[in-house]
């Protein structure tokens, strides 16, 4: 942008006399704070600013997050380099550089570097090509996501956009914007790049002048007009106007000027000095001139229900083709309404959005950015979004326009229109947003400056008023909103952050075993270096090879020789154990995507293992942390009982009434039991006399006929549900005489349960108009409006305003004046409505019970009655609702009050502007609520069941079984967590219950105290205990003076249930025990509270239910039902665990034995680092020979079957005590391993050193030769490893170890023909029978002792699954012969003939 050197130096000047005159002003305005600085403007159809540009004139550039997402880890620039850095921060492969950069020093006598940088490059390169291919497949999402299509407004100029100027250095800046693309980097460079290829500048940013300039030619004044946009000048002949000339000054807005700046126009008439009235401006920002002026009536000037305009009606949905503007002289003239636009909705990739766009949302698409919501299809400006792929919830959420966009409904209005917003900056909190938007308003321009009210207009924008990206559109035909924030700047990818990196236990345990191999090889370099400087001197043959590479002292030889024998003996580091083990985790995580067993038909989910690395993990876990609600629950809620009026309604036994059976009938009760049974009021009597038949479910059945039956005869319903869930023929009873108390009283909970909601109905059955479905945000509320409709109280729609219902057979209607919605600080959800046809407002409210007691009214003045049967109606509900907790089931309360106009009127204002305020809005909207939801009465209760999933008590007792401890965090009832945890199996009646409630410090120390010194004074060392522990309690067992006191006394329990703990502590509890005990902990939930347990436990499952993906996103485990716990650990964990115990160990063997055969040749050389082997062996022996059997012994081994593992649950305990990879075990590997190498070696050398007859003459004892025969013998060897460690053999295993063994012959064969040197001939060497009677001597003689050593530990020291094996593989089949063979013909004839 070209600004005059004039221009300029009035800007200047207006600025600093700004500065002058209102410092203080400009003290708030500019904000130095970092929050402000990131706030962010967005300008639509206005000039810039004089905020947006710097001293100098020049715009001040706003780059902001492209469109375009890229999940990926790598580029095609930083592919190679940043691969390369990850890979080289394992020690591993930095020791491994370290020898191939050793070895190209020609002093240590490497004949080849280069084939002795093969093993590395070929790990570097195998490691790389499957990084590479996973971030593939993360690009070609991100393609298809950014490739996306969606609708933008075109040909429409966005000021929000920096324009790139084709200056001198253009070129350069394309050139860096090239790599810039490449490298995945986004700045000024990247844009210039993009702009050179577009084929046309759209847009693109104009400056102040420009764009002013622009509109002035193609508007001219509309006198006559309704609807004039805010950037329209009044005349060609004005001077150019800005948005900060007239824009009242604020603390949080753009800066303002004074109104000396106003131009002082002589040729207004004195007609136009009205005074301003703000009533006679409609509240769009479509309005700018009052609709007095106007000879039409107006349009679009409001929604209904806000009170701005009642003539308001909707336009055709948003054109999609090119509409040709007229010329000015038509348009000046045009009064017909057609449109003069000539921008148009055009199809654009999702990666081309950029913030200040405007975009059309057709229902079904996908929401492409964060995007305000301007205007929408329906009357009332509301739509409805998924968010399944934000949060995981698949209940419909409703999301509502602004009051002054509402008018915005073709691309015309889109260009007329003119405001800004201004928006807080990103942040990672899905469910808080805070933005307001602003336009202008001018009676008429003189006359407004002149009286000095101009002024703007603001609506709030909030969470209610975003569309999140991921987000669809749903049942709404169309919505138009402005871009906020694109690509990592929205909240979905903000939230997408990576879960934490997690390394397994076992991973951790073989570290050390590195590091002792390091040791190792160090010690037998030094020893050789040593004994190299001692024997410098003796008599021997190899000082006369020396060449004086050793140089003429023993100290210069000693020191060579240390390096040359460190590349000599580098194979006892294994340098593909890294990438070997991960080939195994990744292929057993396939196994575990892939199992049948844990796929959940009902919503196409498998188990998906997020994190690979750790599937050995799922074999050792000793603690789980399991939430509740959603993971031992279903969380699909059905209704069973309420109380109204104090009259309990509803038969049925929930699990937990059976559970609580089943803890009445412990043989163990303490006090603390007895206390917790006089609290719960369940008596053993009252179980088993009270609803006897309840369980039946042909009784349960013919009591709903019954009450159906009874329904009918009162009033017709058509829309009962296919399943209802309340059965109580008893209500009807009730209903019968309407002029009842009790009539009444149910009438008006259940129409309040029919009003008080957000629900969303739903009709989708053309053919059966009667048919109503509901999407809630929650299950808990489509319970209680389905139960309410079920019994003849239907919420049939919303419209507008007015809410729609149907009580008894009667349509109602009523006005919605306010719904306080719920959150998580207030607990409760109210509604304030009118019905209509009168004046009297209600206020209908529905919560916890604890929430609701507190704000009944407690003054009741002189109406003594009213205030008895409030004390009554509080006692009787109170005890109803707490025998339905005792039950299991969530409860709820009802109450009321009614407003009168003079406290509502004042009230409502308020509320209107905490509602519209900026900061602290949710604060202050729940302030205000407090004022209004007070002295309430009290109506009654509802009691849902929230069902145990299929096999939740199985899977508990069994995992109990495996030795594992389940702790339940919940934040329930204690007696209802009690009743849950024996109807789930967590707790078992011969499990003695501790049950700790403390209100203070003291009472908890006091509380620990006693019950540790319980347990300790207890004789028998077989009782198990349960421990129960409110978060009241926890809150102060937590501190550092008790937390090792309550984790001592939560490990000497069998379960432990937390009652009423919040996220945090829940994260605590975890933490404790995994750090206190050191042990493997796993976490499961399914909602966003239970993330912080997940990612602080060192395996987190999430289960992928209806509360959300926060767990999901959060987890390295996801699964459809708590159940799959049993087999994802008890199988796949249990066979991880014992495959890569056996792989890791079977990797230090082999290396071993190869490198100790080198060092044993030493003492025939005077250890002066003579090679044994020809150096392609060397390199291949770990590359190709030796790799590929183990790795299969990793992915397919089995010890026992899915069902046998499944059968025995104990088997598990293997895990937990670590019985498969022990430190002492990794050294009796080691010390094998170098038995095993001397037989290698000393057996062939000793025989073979006189020279072998061979019938042809060759000689068979040189140096290569015997190295030949020893590599192919060490080979075997180590091959056969594998054989022996298998549990079972299969053609794979077979295929598999033999083919490793023939690449060996093979590869000699082929490589003696070209190695004329030293190796030609070495094939002849397999074609002698001493060759083969060695080898088999010497096979024996190395697996002797391990096979010796092994028969006794299973016979006299066997594992839990040596024992199984024999059970399930010997003693069982042989019973089975026997059974068979003992059958007679006669005896089976007569069995087959029994009845």
């Amino acid at each position: 942008m070209k600004i005059s050197p004039r221009s300029k130096l009035f800007l200047k000047r207006r600025k600093e006399q700004e500065e002058d005159n209102d410092s203080d002003k400009l003290k708030r305005t500019e904000s130095t704070s970092s929050y402000m600085q990131k706030r962010r403007n967005i300008y639509v159809n206005m000039e810039l600013p004089l905020s947006e540009f710097d001293d100098n004139g020049k715009q001040i550039k706003h780059y902001y997050a492209s469109n375009r997402v890229r999940t990926a880890k790598y580029t095609p620039l930083t592919y190679i380099p940043k691969n390369l850095f990850e890979q080289f921060r394992n020690v591993a492969n930095l020791y491994f550089l370290f020898i191939v950069i050793l070895q190209c020093i020609p002093l240590f006598g490497v004949a080849e570097p280069a084939v002795s940088a093969l093993p590395l490059i070929c790990i570097l390169i195998i490691t790389g090509i499957k990084d590479g291919i996973e971030d593939l497949k993360r690009h070609q999402s991100d393609n298809r996501v950014n490739n996306s299509k969606t609708l933008r407004l075109s040909d429409w100029k966005n000021v929000n956009v920096p324009e790139v100027k084709k200056g001198t250095w253009y070129f350069l800046h394309v050139i860096i914007g090239f790599f810039s693309v490449l490298s995945g980097a986004e700045n000024k460079y990247t844009a210039s790049y993009r702009h050179s290829k577009k084929k046309g500048n759209q847009n693109q940013s104009a400056s102040p002048q420009q764009y002013q300039s622009q509109q002035s030619t193609e508007n001219e004044p509309k006198s006559s007009e309704d609807k004039v946009p805010l950037n329209e000048d009044e005349g060609p002949s004005q001077p150019q106007r800005t948005l900060l000339s007239s824009v009242r000054k604020r603390s949080d807005t753009i800066r303002s000027l004074s109104n000396i700046f106003k131009p002082n126009h002589s040729n207004s008439s004195l007609e136009n000095n009205k005074p301003y009235r703000p009533g006679a401006i409609p509240h769009s920002v479509l309005y700018r001139v009052s609709s007095t002026q106007s000879n039409t009536p107006p349009v679009g000037a409001g929604t209904p229900g806000v009170g701005k305009s009642e003539s308001f009606q909707p336009k055709p949905t948003p054109l999609s083709t090119t509409v040709t503007r007229a010329d000015n002289d038509n348009n000046m003239n045009n009064t017909s309404g057609e449109s003069s636009s000539t921008s148009s909705w055009e199809p654009v990739k999702w990666k081309d959005i950029v913030v200040g766009d405007y975009v059309l949302v057709k229902n079904d698409d996908e929401i492409p950015a964060d995007i305000v919501i301007l205007s929408t299809s329906e009357t009332d400006n509301v739509c409805y979004v998924e968010t399944q792929n934000l949060d995981g919830e698949t209940n419909l959420k409703q999301r509502q326009g602004l009051p002054g966009t509402v008018g915005i409904r073709s691309e015309e209005d889109c260009e007329h229109a003119s405001f800004y917003i201004e928006s807080e900056p990103p942040h990672v909190n899905l469910y808080q947003y805070n933005a307001v938007l602003r336009w202008q308003i001018d009676a008429t321009e003189t006359a407004t400056m002149r009286s000095g009210v101009s002024h703007e207009k603001a609506d709030a924008v909030t969470y209610n008023n975003i569309m999140l990206r991921g987000c669809v559109l749903r049942n709404t035909e169309w919505a138009i909103g402005i871009v906020v924030y694109t690509g990592d700047d929205t909240k979905i990818m903000l939230n997408s952050g990576r879960t934490p990196s997690k390394r397994s236990k076992m991973q951790k345990a073989t570290n050390p075993h590195v590091i002792a191999n390091f040791v190792i090889l160090a010690v037998i370099s030094i020893i050789s270096s040593i004994m190299d400087s001692v024997q410098f001197n003796a008599s021997g043959s190899s000082r006369y090879f020396d060449f004086d590479i050793e140089g003429n002292s023993a100290s210069y030889s000693g020191f060579v020789t240390f390096w040359v024998t460190l590349i000599l003996y580098q194979n006892i580091v294994p340098i593909s154990l890294y990438i070997s083990v991960e080939i195994v985790k990744t292929i057993a995580a396939y196994f575990i995507f892939a199992d049948i067993d844990m796929y959940y038909e009902p919503t196409d989910t498998p188990c998906i293992p997020k994190t690979w690395n750790i599937s050995d993990d799922l074999g050792q876990v000793e603690y789980i942390f399991s939430d509740k609600t959603g993971t031992l629950t279903q969380n699909v809620m059905e209704y069973r009982k309420c109380t109204i009026n104090g009259v309990s309604y509803g038969i049925a036994t929930t699990e937990a009434t059976l559970g609580a059976m089943k803890r009445q009938q412990s043989r163990h009760v303490d006090d603390a039991l007895d206390l917790a049974d006089h609290e719960t009021g369940l008596h053993m009597d009252d179980l088993n006399n009270n609803n006897a038949n309840e369980t039946d479910p042909h009784v349960l059945e013919e009591l709903k006929e019954e009450m159906y039956e009874k329904q009918s005869k009162l009033f017709d319903n058509p829309h009962l549900g296919p399943n209802p869930t309340f059965v109580d023929p008893k209500i009807f009873d009730d209903l019968k005489d309407e002029n009842s108390p009790q009539s009444v009283a149910i009438t008006h909970f259940y129409q309040s349960l029919a009003l008080c909601h957000t629900v969303i109905a739903e009709y989708p059955d053309e053919e059966n108009p009667d048919q109503i479905e509901y999407k809630a945000q929650s299950p808990d509320e489509a319970a209680l409006v389905a139960t309410a409709r079920d019994l003849g109280f239907a919420f049939l729609r919303r419209d507008a305003n007015r809410i729609y219902i149907k009580v008894k057979g009667e349509e109602k209607e009523f006005t919605v004046l306010n719904v306080l919605e719920f959150n998580s600080t207030r607990k409760r959800m109210s509604i304030i409505i009118q019905p209509a046809g009168s004046d009297r407002i209600v206020l209908l409210c529905k919560g916890a019970d604890s929430v609701i007691y507190e704000r009944l009214c407690t003054e009741f003045g002189n109406q003594k009655e009213l205030a008895d049967d409030q004390s009554h109606l509080r006692d009787s509900t109170s005890r109803d609702l707490e025998e339905f907790a005792n039950e299991g089931l969530r409860t709820l309360c009802l109450s009321y009050r009614f407003i009168s106009p003079e406290e509502y009127k004042p009230w409502n204002r308020r509320y209107q502007e905490a509602a519209a305020s900026i900061h602290n809005r949710e604060e202050r909207v729940d302030a205000i609520c407090e004022e209004i939801e007070i002295n309430m009465l009290l109506m009654g209760g509802t009691a849902i069941e929230d069902r145990l999933q299929d096999g939740v008590p199985e899977t508990i007792s069994e995992l109990a079984r495996s030795g594992i401890k389940l702790w339940v965090l919940t934040g329930d009832k204690t007696e209802t967590a009690i009743n849950i945890g024996f109807a789930c199996n967590l707790l078992t009646l011969e499990m003695e219950l501790l049950v700790l409630r403390a209100t203070n410090r003291e009472d908890t120390v006091e509380a620990l105290q006693e019950t540790i010194d319980k347990i300790k004074n207890e004789t028998n060392p077989d009782k198990k205990y349960a421990l129960v522990i409110d978060g009241t309690t926890l809150k102060y067992a937590l501190e550092p003076a008790t937390k090792d006191q309550v984790l001592g006394l939560g490990m000497r329990c069998s379960s432990v249930i937390c009652c009423r703990v919040s996220p945090k502590q829940k994260a605590q509890v975890v933490n404790l025990v995994k750090k206190g005990l050191k042990v493997m902990t796993l976490a499961i939930g399914d909602g966003a509270n239970d993330v912080a347990m997940i990612q602080e436990a060192n395996v987190g499952i999430g289960i992928s239910g209806v509360e959300g993906r926060q767990a999901v996103m959060a987890s390295d485990y996801a699964i459809a039902q708590f159940r799959y716990l049993r087999k994802l650990l008890l199988v796949h964990g249990r066979w991880s665990y014992i495959r890569i115990s056996n792989m890791i160990f079977g990797f230090f063997y082999k290396n071993a034995v190869w490198t100790f055969v080198l060092f044993w040749y030493q003492i025939f050389c005077q250890f002066n680092g003579s090679m044994l082997f020809d150096y392609a062996l060397v390199t291949l022996y770990n590359l190709i020979f030796t790799s590929l059997p183990i790795i299969f012994m990793g992915v397919w081994d089995q010890d026992l079957s899915a069902k046998i593992s499944q059968r025995y649950p104990e088997l598990y305990r293997m895990g937990l005590r670590n019985d498969k990879y022990k430190v002492w075990q990794f050294w009796v590997t080691i010390f094998d391993a170098t038995y095993q190498s001397a037989v290698c070696f000393f057996f062939p050398y000793m025989l073979l050193i006189g020279g072998q007859i061979d019938p042809s003459g060759h000689d068979a004892n040189g140096l290569y030769e015997i190295g030949t025969i020893i590599s192919s013998i060490a080979v075997i060897v180590a091959n056969f490893y594998v054989v022996v460690s298998l549990y079972s053999f299969t053609w794979i295993q077979v295929v598999i170890v033999s083919l490793s063994i023939l690449v060996y012959y093979a590869f000699v064969g082929i490589y003696s023909q070209f190695n004329y040197f030293i190796f030609c001939g070495h094939v002849r060497l397999f074609g002698t029978g001493l060759y083969w009677l060695i080898m088999i001597l010497t096979i024996v003689a190395c697996y002797i002792p391990r096979m010796a050593v092994k028969f006794y530990l299973q016979q006299y020291h066997p594992y839990d699954n040596d024992v199984v094996r024999e059970i399930e593989l010997v003693i069982k089949p042989h019973e089975k012969e026997t059974v068979d063979s003992e059958k007679t013909p006669t005896s089976s004839y007569q069995f087959s003939k029994e009845p």
